[in-house]
C-alpha cells in the first residue's frame, strides 16, 4: 500500500512540475507579442556626395539591426547598402532623431531614387520605411517677405 501512495505522490509531484514548466513557457510566448518597430521617415535628401537620412524609430523590442538601402526609382536595383552600427542607435527602444549621412559619391544616386530603411528588433521583427530621395532642402527665406 505504501508503494501505491508513494507512486501517487510522485505522479502528483511530477504533474505539478510539468504544469509549472508549461506555465513558464506560456510567459515566454507573451514576450513575442511585442509590436514590430515603426518608422516615420523625415528626410532622404542629397547633400553633395552624401545622402542625409532622418527618421523617428520606435522599437518596443529594442533595435538589433538597422539597414539603409538605396534603390533606383523602380525599387528593383540596389545602388548603395549600409549597415548602421552606431551604439546610440543599436540596442535602444526609441530613436527620436535618427540622423546619418550615407556616402553616395560615384554611386549614381539621383533625385527620385528610393531610400529603404529597415529596422529589426531583438525579437526578430522587422519594418521597412521608404521615402523618395529629394534634393537638399533650402532654407525658406520667403517667410520674411510674408510680413511686408
Amino acid at each position: 500500500m505504501k508503494k501505491y501512495i508513494y507512486l501517487s505522490l510522485l505522479t502528483a509531484l511530477f504533474s505539478v512540475c510539468s504544469l509549472g514548466f508549461t506555465a513558464c513557457g506560456d510567459d515566454d510566448d507573451d514576450d513575442n507579442t511585442t509590436a514590430a518597430p515603426s518608422i516615420e521617415m523625415d528626410e532622404a535628401n542629397i547633400e553633395g556626395d552624401e545622402l542625409c537620412v532622418q527618421a523617428d524609430i520606435v522599437a518596443p523590442g529594442r533595435t538589433s539591426a538597422i539597414a539603409i538601402n538605396i534603390y533606383d526609382s523602380t525599387g528593383k536595383t540596389v545602388k548603395v547598402t549600409r549597415q548602421v552600427t552606431d551604439s546610440k542607435y543599436i540596442g535602444v527602444l526609441n530613436i527620436d532623431d535618427f540622423h546619418v549621412h550615407v556616402d553616395i559619391a560615384g554611386k549614381n544616386v539621383v533625385v527620385g531614387d528610393l531610400l529603404k530603411l529597415t529596422v529589426t528588433d531583438a525579437n526578430g521583427l522587422s519594418t521597412t520605411g521608404q521615402k523618395s530621395i529629394t534634393e537638399e532642402e533650402e532654407d525658406d527665406d520667403d517667410h520674411d517677405h510674408d510680413h511686408d
